[in-house]
């Protein structure tokens, strides 16, 4: 918590929350092709990388804070989609 509050970025949280889930939609969806998924492959470390260098996440964690919240699950939003399109780039089958 203490991490994610003091990186005193630019962008808000749903900013990234918002990026992440067009990428996932666009590359990791129903249709989805090898080359889209490199693609979501290399720009989901970058955004994560992003996120921990330009969020911006207000209040404290003295108290309720659902930005804090949030943020923490983006955090793990981010891991989870990283490791979503690997397993779906390892999987060549379909159902």
């Amino acid at each position: 918590m203490r991490r994610l509050l003091a990186v005193k970025g630019r962008r808000t949280v749903t900013e990234f929350h918002r990026e992440l889930g067009r990428l996932m939609w666009e590359h990791c969806g129903m249709a989805r092709n090898k080359r889209g998924l490199e693609t979501a492959l290399q720009r989901i470390p970058a955004l994560r990388e992003e996120f921990w260098k330009d969020v911006n996440v207000p209040g404290s964690a003295d108290e309720l804070n659902q930005a804090l919240e949030m943020a923490g699950r983006v955090a793990d939003f981010l891991e989870l989609g990283e490791l979503m399109c690997l397993d779906a780039l390892e999987r060549e089958e379909s159902c």
